[in-house]
């Protein structure tokens, strides 16, 4: 596994690849992490500045003492780190930072909350295609169980992917009735990585380009509560169509407080199935959820429907090279718009694909998106002059 300078500098310093377990040495936190870059970006230097042993770094960044000499021993692990991370690699299990142009794209719009480091295994592509969160609580009850179970196989019908938190309940239900009806699923874990993909189960649905594991936490990391709540903010985000709380306590449990932050920070829709059998659930509707029924329409018409004349909530900033705001090596948008949608993420990986041409139900299953979607981005496409389409076939412009 190669990494970018910026990408190792991310390594060392915010995760615990490369230390042994006696160290006393602890990764920055986030808020030290993005103080680190802001620090980088008012002196236009970029973050891989401190693996140039001879750079007088410490000065240009105002680092002294004991903040000095941790930054340089975080960096000084380079050795180590390249071993464990070749190592994890021989194990199936990726890693990717905010650096690289694979990084979830949505996660973006999380801004100085976003994780800098994230561990993976399976193909980290399908955590930048378009799908919606299923939720809830952990004891749910038969009748959400078959909510849960019957909106997943409709979104897997729909070619929508599944994201979820992988946990007992609600979201392992929908998990599994995805996978079952030929649907992909982008799970958020928070126990070991290394344990979970030793299940044959989960091996072959990686294999198959169906099933992708993720994680801020070092891949032997053991369950934690705490990052259990963190982790809901990436589920809410990566949902481009909006996230479903199937059932939730009233101001308790993660279920309660994920969908609470994610409304009060606008990450997404968050839908909520409108059941009075759960307190949570009038409650989260009360605070500007969209009720939700299961019908026969489309989910993205939907949501679609529902953002009518609204300020839509799937954009995300897209600054230039290390913004203190951002930290990110993002390039700006060609549009004179300061945001972006998710096409501008997707659009060169599209007209890659392009190749002899593709129509739409073939464009539709490689990149595991609705036909209806597929139809749209491919228009924009021959509305910009990327692409041409004759015959229903779609070919990449001849300039």
């Amino acid at each position: 596994m190669k990494l970018s300078d910026n990408a190792m500098c991310a390594v060392l310093l915010c995760s615990y690849v490369g230390l042994h377990k006696e160290s006393e040495l602890k990764p920055l936190s986030l808020s030290e992490w993005y103080s680190f870059l802001d620090r980088a970006a008012e002196k236009g230097l970029e973050p891989k500045v401190i693996l140039d042993r001879d750079a007088e770094w410490e000065s240009a960044l105002s680092y002294s003492g004991e903040q000095a000499e941790r930054i340089r021993e975080l960096a000084s692990r380079g050795g180590s780190a390249a071993l464990e991370i070749d190592n994890l690699d021989q194990k199936g299990i990726g890693i990717v930072t905010m650096f690289d142009d694979t990084y979830p794209p949505l996660l973006r719009q999380l801004k100085r909350k976003k994780p800098p480091v994230l561990f993976f295994a399976g193909d980290i592509t399908l955590a930048g295609k378009i799908g919606i969160a299923i939720v809830g609580s952990r004891n749910v009850d038969e009748a959400g169980m078959l909510f849960a179970k019957r909106l997943a196989q409709k979104a897997a019908k729909e070619r929508l992917v599944l994201f979820s938190g992988g946990a007992r309940g609600v979201d392992s239900i929908s998990e599994t009735a995805t996978l079952n009806n030929g649907g992909a699923a982008v799970v958020y874990v928070t126990d070991s990585l290394l344990s979970r993909i030793k299940r044959q189960d989960v091996v072959r649905n990686i294999l198959d380009n169906r099933l992708l594991l993720i994680s801020s936490e070092k891949p032997d990391a053991g369950f934690s509560a705490g990052r259990a709540m963190n982790r809901n903010k990436y589920i809410y985000a990566s949902a481009y169509y909006g996230t479903f709380v199937v059932a939730s306590d009233y101001n308790k449990g993660g279920t309660w407080s994920g969908a609470v932050e994610a409304l009060g920070n606008g990450w997404g829709k968050v839908f909520v199935w409108d059941h009075g059998g759960y307190d949570g659930n009038r409650k989260l509707i009360e605070r500007g959820a969209v009720p939700y029924e299961l019908s026969e329409e489309m989910l993205g018409d939907i949501v679609t429907r529902k953002d009518a004349g609204k300020k839509d909530v799937y954009k995300y900033e897209q600054r230039s090279l290390f913004d203190p705001e951002t930290g990110s090596e993002e390039k700006a948008v060609e549009s004179k718009e300061e945001n972006s949608d998710l096409y501008y993420c997707v659009r060169d990986c599209i007209l890659s694909h392009l190749g002899d041409g593709l129509g739409i139900d073939q464009a539709a299953e490689r990149f595991r998106v609705a036909k209806g979607q597929m139809k749209e981005w491919l228009k924009r496409l021959c509305a910009e002059g990327l692409a041409a389409c004759e015959k229903g076939v779609y070919k990449k412009a001849v300039k």
